[in-house]
């Protein structure tokens, strides 16, 4: 990649976009709580769509189940970690004089979710996590 340092700004970069799609995936889950759909139709319904990334498709079957209310997944990225990786995102923009305003809000939505107590859970969670708020 280049120097020292040049693989983590990558990998970093290369997050970005993956933990912004788990926030925004929450809250379109929570534009359709409302329909009442079965868990598994819906996140099929997103996964095939022009706008699903290749992750949805992996991880398909753990967010339906979250969203259906099992607590069971696995993590295997959790939410902390992925709130670890926004922090060092803002602070390497914050180096090079970029803002990230985006990231910044993301970080704020998984810091909500992690003070909910499921810091320790799957990014699976975080779609059930806004989709259950819609339910209040």
């Amino acid at each position: 990649m280049g120097p020292v340092g040049a693989g983590t700004s990558a990998k970093l970069a290369i997050n970005l976009p993956l933990l912004v799609f788990w926030q925004s995936f929450g809250e379109a889950m929570a534009l359709v709580r409302h329909l009442k759909k079965d868990s598994d139709w819906l996140v099929q319904l997103f996964a095939e769509t022009a706008g699903a990334p290749s992750v949805l498709k992996a991880k398909g079957p753990s967010v339906a189940a979250a969203l259906a209310g099992d607590m069971s997944v696995e993590p295997a990225f959790d939410i902390d970690s992925m709130r670890k990786d926004l922090r060092l995102i803002l602070e390497e923009g914050g180096v090079l004089g970029i803002t990230l305003p985006v990231a910044a809000q993301t970080l704020s939505a998984f810091d909500e979710a992690s003070e909910a107590a499921l810091g320790g859970r799957d990014c699976a969670y975080m779609p059930a996590y806004w989709a259950k708020k819609a339910d209040r």
